[in-house]
């Protein structure tokens, strides 16, 4: 079953220990995977379905704005799944990430392999920074924080379609909510 995940643009301050979050552009994004803990106390950057690396379901991986998977090639992902906005791939080498005309591949720092966890957060923030407007080339490291657990990755071989500095995402297909 997909999951619906909320992403919040936080000040560099926020340090809430229980909040998921990445560290992404100098932002802090903090994620909520649902079930959530009730009504938010304001409106979202992001909503998005993700797919993670166990899911089966044809019709979850159809719907899915996110879509993580643990080996293969993007490409063939990519073409099973049209309507998917970002996709995370894992790998031996690292997380191979493709968002819209963008693509890199991300480096755990420490040299071990992404953990599913922090995938899926990488290409959650990823995805509501893309449907945000802001550009994928200034992208450098990306940061996840579970509790007291941290993992960094470093961007590694990013290919760009679009102009360096130009949203990833023309409006008219961006899927956050309004």
């Amino acid at each position: 079953m997909a999951t619906l995940v909320l992403v919040w643009d936080e000040p560099a301050e926020y340090r809430d220990t229980g909040a998921e979050r990445v560290l992404i552009g100098g932002r802090v994004l903090r994620l909520e995977r649902s079930p959530g803990g009730g009504t938010p106390s304001r409106q979202p950057l992001d909503e998005h379905l993700v797919a993670g690396p166990g899911e089966t379901s044809w019709a979850s991986l159809s719907c899915a704005d996110v879509i993580v998977r643990d080996g293969g090639v993007p490409a063939l992902h990519r073409a099973a799944f049209p309507g998917c906005l970002v996709l995370a791939v894992n790998t031996r080498d690292g997380c191979l990430l493709v968002a819209g005309g963008w693509s890199a591949r991300l480096v755990p720092v420490l040299g071990e392999r992404c953990a599913e966890d922090d995938a899926v957060a990488y290409a959650s923030a990823v995805h509501a920074w893309m449907v945000a407007g802001r550009p994928l080339d200034v992208l450098t490291r990306l940061t996840s924080v579970r509790g007291k657990a941290v993992a960094q990755v470093r961007v590694r071989d990013p290919a760009i379609q679009v102009a360096p500095g130009a949203p990833a995402v023309r409006s008219a297909f961006r899927r956050a909510v309004p």
